[in-house]
């Protein structure tokens, strides 16, 4: 069974093609211009870090700052272990020096041109909507579908002083579908969602991408950016890249657990047997595709 630890390794690779690149550009070079005014450490702070795909991503990309104060945050404690495990490997390959610490990483790089980047990673389990430090720019990749936007987006505020930016890519925009097509599909997907909406003992929802784009104004942000950035798996000559096939049975069994919650008036259990057997068997034998639509959004916060 895939562990929810497996499946945020194995969208890595998935999320890598997926982000929008015209908005992570942009956030890119907002930092830049704010590191341009200031001789102190960018302070980034990330919420639902996961297992640190995003930091490793942007030392990768050399997408950071010469100088980086990071607080990435899970609510997870056995996905921050294993960021603990992970990320200074992750860093070491893509040339920095790096040390352990007890609550996180000190890494350091120096580049062929003469410039040096220095990232501070500290790793916690916590609410990261809780936070009260100010900070830069703050990362919510994957979140915001997850929670209550008004409140999020107010409490985020009180971290993003200073006109700080919001980057919230992979923010769920309510399409999931899956090839080869079959006849249960609509009906599985509108189900699946409606779980989301209005099911499941959560906050947050399906359409939470055109909603984000909605509530920011009113929330007191300038949307600066936004562009599409779906989640797609397929296999490719025969076999999954990477551990994607992973990816995919997680999100299987995240569909399956969301149908069980219906009565059998709403969908019976041989009903949902019968496509969760079927998109197993398609998956066991690389033939299994899907696209999950998200939104990548890039806000400044100015203040109510």
């Amino acid at each position: 069974m895939t562990t929810f630890v497996d499946f945020l390794a194995a969208k890595r690779s998935v999320e890598d093609r997926a982000l929008n690149r015209l908005v992570f550009d942009r956030f890119v070079d907002e930092l830049a211009a704010r590191a341009d005014q200031t001789a102190d450490p960018l302070d980034i702070v990330e919420i639902g870090a996961g297992t640190g795909s995003m930091i490793a991503r942007l030392a990768e990309w050399d997408a950071l700052q010469p100088t980086v104060s990071y607080r990435a945050v899970d609510l997870d404690r056995e996905v921050v272990a294993a960021a603990r495990r992970q990320l200074p490997d992750q860093l070491s390959a893509t040339g920095y020096t790096v040390d352990r610490e007890s609550d996180g990483i000190f890494a350091h790089r120096h580049f062929d041109d003469g410039t040096e980047s220095t990232l501070d990673i500290t790793l916690e389990v916590g609410d990261g909507f809780s936070i009260t430090d100010e900070a830069d720019a703050v990362i919510a990749s994957a979140v915001l579908d997850l929670v209550d936007l008004d409140s999020a987006l107010g409490d985020l505020g009180s971290v993003l002083g200073n006109s700080g930016l919001l980057y919230a890519p992979m923010t769920f925009n309510g399409r999931t579908s899956f090839y080869p097509n079959d006849p249960l599909d609509d009906r599985i997907e509108r189900l699946y969602h409606r779980h989301m909406d209005e099911v499941r003992d959560q906050p947050g929802g399906s359409q939470a991408g055109h909603e984000l784009l909605d509530t920011l104004p009113t929330a007191g942000y300038t949307v600066l950016e936004a562009g599409g950035s779906d989640w797609i798996v397929r296999p490719v000559d025969g076999s999954y890249p990477s551990a994607e096939s992973a990816m995919l049975d997680h999100l299987l069994s995240t569909i399956d657990g969301a149908l069980a919650d219906y009565s059998k008036d709403v969908i019976s259990a041989s009903t949902r047997q019968q496509w969760i057997e079927t998109r197993t068997d398609q998956l066991a034998r690389s033939e299994l595709s899907v696209v999950a639509h998200h939104l990548d959004v890039l806000a400044r916060f100015d203040g109510k």
